[in-house]
């Protein structure tokens, strides 16, 4: 059954004269959602965003333009057609042009015009739309169920077609759902249909569906709502049986805008294999996938920090001190220190550096590399300055893991090493004294406005460059411009040139700490599928680091390790089918001032870093994140690479449990930023899904970045 939105999904709307018709495909109209999803099937068009449409079934679609012009079209895309083929233009009707409400079923189109009278039309051509329209009748607007139908949020129709009851009348109001009977008498052999007759006693169907803006119908016995209006999570549930009962409570997230059916007098439900929309795919030569992947060798490379310092533009920046200090023994009580160093080094001509871990730790720094999963997390910092005087300094943080460290601790280190981009060298400016950001003003943020959305809009996709902690994203932002100079080119001295440089070392202070739930691994599980995932705090996780220009404006530089040498197991077991959610753990997140006294002067930026695994005291050792069915189904899997096709076969099980996830770039916003993370698989961190029984189709699986059994960061179901 088809499912219309007039907008775009996961909260893309833009607003303006035009917006986007999405088609999307109920799988389980007659149970609720309970057995399938709504998916969307990609076929769109693009409408005037002051139009109102309604469905009359049989993919027939009615526009009510704001001047009034009603106008037919048929939905063709079944048969390879256009989702808006024109079918009729029924002009302006004075009855109609300031019409409060409109709905159809049918052959039957029904409208409270501006004098709150409602009046029903019946159209001659109910499968194709382009017939001729004929008033039945009106109905008073003094009439009880007429004004209740005029006051409701939501109003629609589901055809019955008894006789001397063709058809149920459904209205949303107040978080209560309730009908009516609606029938027009029962005509004599080839007359006309009597007037239109409202039931004056309503039926109760629902109550308590306080956060519900809209609701419909697929059919009879069927009902579902959306949220999508009143908080951020556009969630669909569905109701059915007798009487109706909750089937599904999130048969589909992230669908917004005005939402109408293809409704239908009877419905079967579909069981013809794993969803998908037009000709059934036919299958590939995808090999089979069964068990879990052999173990990748020790990894090698992570016992040395690395990175690369660039200017502004872009240039290396040469010839520069690289202090590299522990990061982790940052005290909690405020006490500003200077961290433990870890030894110095100097950036080549192409700004690269690189120092080995010590064989012999500090004992602080030491403790808490144990503390970590053996990982040891590190700051590094290069300081110049420009001919103009102004002050920059480039601060990169880092992760190492000696060879006794547990050998995911020890991948992910060298992996999150390979793949570091540049650090820029950053302008630093004067401490100005003023007040840290509020909680409300951190709300404020584009990280904040983002972390709402229940499904996941961000994918793996990179964050933006800068981000403001209190604010949406700071629009041409360039820190570089120093007095309407931009000393982003301009040559930077480093110690060797300028000596005064030399004493430009930052001292750290903790003045924030929180505990933020960070997406840590997800499960896909679409048909006939179940998925788990398992996350122990033994893991080793890489989250974002960021580092400020002035107190607002921040920007993603480095990662830092979290683990434990103990564990604490949390995540979901066989979830499924049609579901797919992220995994969230809490873990500490620190917010530091660094201060760096420099030529007289004294010069702050904050960063904000992960520190351990930590659960609230009363809080939740896990829980789930967001919704990320998106990325399952049809239309992905036709999309992936046939290289990083598998399936499994019936009743077995693939498990992923080797080499580095992909990144969650939404993974969590701590004081208004938003930080990205990734995890390493092993046998404390896995995603597993295991296929049902069910021969009517395939079990078919892929990998994101590659084949299922080589590094495919997460395996999609479908």
């Amino acid at each position: 059954m088809a499912t219309y939105v007039e907008t775009s999904p996961v909260g893309t709307y833009t607003p303006g004269t035009t917006t986007t018709l999405k088609k999307y495909i109920d799988w389980d109209p007659q149970g609720g959602g309970a057995g399938g999803p709504i998916f969307d099937t990609g076929f769109s068009a693009t409408v005037n965003a002051k139009s109102r449409f309604t469905g009359a079934g049989q993919g027939i679609i009615y526009e009510l333009t704001q001047s009034g012009e009603l106008k037919s079209f048929k939905d063709n895309t079944a048969t390879g057609g256009s989702l808006l083929t024109a079918a009729n233009n029924y002009g302006s009707n004075g009855n109609w042009q300031y019409a409060t409400k409109i709905w159809a079923d049918l052959d039957r189109i029904y409208v409270v015009d501006a004098d709150h009278k409602l009046s029903v039309y019946a159209q001659s051509a109910p499968t194709t739309g382009n017939g001729t329209l004929t008033l039945v009748g009106t109905v008073p607007a003094t009439n009880a169920t007429v004004q209740a139908l005029t006051a409701a949020q939501d109003v629609w129709a589901v055809p019955t077609r008894t006789i001397g009851n063709r058809s149920t009348l459904y209205a949303l109001s107040g978080g209560v759902i309730k009908h009516w009977s609606y029938n027009e008498g029962t005509p004599s052999p080839g007359g006309a249909p009597g007037q239109p007759a409202l039931g004056s006693t309503a039926t109760v169907d629902l109550t308590g569906l306080t956060s519900a803006v809209q609701a419909w119908s697929p059919g009879p016995g069927t009902i579902y709502t959306s949220d999508g209006a009143v908080n951020y999570s556009g969630t669909i549930a569905g109701y059915a049986g007798r009487p109706l009962a909750l089937t599904n409570p999130e048969v589909s997230t992230g669908v917004y805008g005005a939402i109408f059916a293809d409704t239908a007098s009877c419905l079967s439900p579909m069981d013809q294999g794993h969803p998908y929309f037009g000709t059934p795919p036919a299958d590939d030569d995808a090999p089979p996938a069964e068990g879990e992947p052999t173990p990748d060798p020790d990894p090698t490379g992570a016992q040395v920090f690395k990175g690369r310092f660039t200017r502004g533009d872009g240039q290396p920046a040469a010839g520069l001190t690289v202090v590299v200090e522990a990061s982790d023994v940052t005290p909690d009580d405020g006490t500003e220190v200077d961290l433990p160093d870890l030894g110095t080094t100097v950036t080549a001509a192409d700004g690269s550096w690189s120092l080995p871990l010590p064989s012999t730790l500090p004992p602080d720094v030491q403790a808490a590399a144990d503390d970590n999963g053996g990982a040891v997390n590190a700051v590094a910092t290069a300081t110049g300055v420009t001919a103009s005087g102004v002050v920059m300094q480039g601060t990169d943080h880092l992760t190492a893991a000696p060879d006794s460290a547990p050998a995911a601790t020890r991948e992910l280190a060298a992996t999150v090493e390979s793949d570091t981009d540049p650090v820029e060298l950053l302008p630093q400016f004067e401490d100005d004294g003023a007040p840290q950001p509020t909680d409300d003003q951190y709300a404020q943020s584009w990280g904040s406005e983002q972390d709402k959305y229940t499904v996941d809009t961000l994918g793996s996709d990179p964050l933006p460059e800068w981000q403001s902690a209190t604010s949406g994203l700071p629009a041409n932002f360039n820190p570089y411009v120093i007095n309407g100079v931009d000393t982003s080119a301009m040559p930077v001295k480093g110690a060797s040139i300028e000596p005064t440089i030399a004493y430009c070392v930052p001292h750290k202070q903790v003045i924030k700490t929180t505990i933020a739930y960070t997406a840590v691994i997800e499960g896909h599980a679409n048909w006939d599928v179940k998925a788990t995932v398992d996350y122990d705090s033994r893991a080793a996780t890489s989250v974002d680091a960021a580092v400020s220009v002035g107190s607002k404006n921040y920007k993603i530089e480095g990662s830092a390790s979290v683990s434990n040498s103990f564990g604490y197991a949390t995540g979901y077991t066989n979830r499924g089918p049609n579901f797919a959610k992220q995994w969230r753990v809490p873990f500490e997140y620190k917010k530091i001032k660094s201060t760096t006294h420099c030529q007289n002067k004294t010069y702050v930026h904050y960063e904000i870093r992960a520190g351990r695994y930590k659960v609230p005291s009363g809080g939740a050792v896990g829980n789930y994140g967001k919704d990320v069915r998106s990325a399952d189904g049809y239309r992905n899997w036709s999309k992936a690479p046939k290289s990083h096709r598998s399936y499994v076969p019936n009743g077995a099980y693939f498990q992923l449990s080797k080499s580095r996830s992909v990144k969650f770039s939404g993974a969590v916003n701590v004081y208004g930023v938003k930080l990205g993370a990734s995890s390493q698989y092993d046998h404390d961190h896995r995603q597993r899904i295991t296929a049902g029984l069910s021969n009517l189709a395939r079990h078919d699986i892929w990998g994101r970045n590659g084949a299922v059994w080589d590094k495919p960061g997460v395996i999609y179901s479908w």
